[in-house]
């Protein structure tokens, strides 16, 4: 049985599951099932198709169907559950200070990727509803998280792991959605160890598109 993962090209929480499974070397283990969000997603509840339903109570993705039927619904523990049973802990210490070295960046990268959710989420409401306030906080938090992510540039190793994988989705969003976004001023050793992490196949592979309506 293989396990079935809901996503789409737009979520970069995804692209950080999808690129695990490409760094793990594991896809043939996964249908990959596309969804389809309307532009309302940001502020209303929107029909679901019914296997995706059953798959998360949440509503959200990525959702992972185990091959033993467990559904998981947040990309962390996907990641860290396909990291565990799948990739012998090799992109994520079981335990041990450098695991806690490496959630620390991780964490700080999530926080950046919620930011930029919730940014794009405000942008699509329609005023007067829409709040350019929100919009300014959410692009704040992300420029402040980079800024914290560029002083973390050193720990990361020449092999990939969670917390790069994590670092880069985040980067590569804020590129796609918000190119204006001047971030590599405010992280400029992030900026420059980006630009040799976005070649890696497994990037290449999950460049960010529009969701399908």
């Amino acid at each position: 049985m293989t396990m079935k993962l809901f996503r789409t090209p737009a979520s970069p929480f995804v692209r950080k599951v999808v690129v695990t499974i490409l760094e793990l070397g594991i896809a043939d283990r996964f249908e990959q099932i596309q969804t389809r969000w309307p532009h309302s997603w940001a502020t209303e509840t929107v029909p679901f198709a019914p296997d995706f339903a059953a798959a998360t109570p949440v509503g959200r993705i990525p959702a992972l169907v185990t091959e033993d039927g467990m559904r998981l619904t947040d990309s962390q523990v996907i990641c860290e559950y396909l990291n565990a049973e799948y990739g012998g802990h090799r992109l994520l210490p079981p335990e041990g200070p450098a695991r806690w070295r490496m959630m620390e960046a991780v964490a700080i990268a999530n926080a950046c990727l919620e930011a930029q959710i919730l940014r794009r989420a405000e942008t699509l409401r329609h005023p007067p509803e829409r709040s350019d306030a929100f919009i300014a906080k959410m692009q704040a938090r992300g420029l402040r998280c980079f800024a914290a992510l560029d002083a973390m540039v050193d720990r990361f190793g020449a092999e990939p792991d969670l917390a790069q994988i994590a670092t880069a989705c985040a980067c590569g969003f804020v590129d796609w959605r918000y190119g204006h976004d001047a971030w590599r001023g405010t992280a400029p050793r992030l900026g420059a160890w980006y630009e040799g992490f976005r070649q890696r196949p497994s990037m290449r592979a999950t460049e960010p598109a529009e969701t399908p309506q």
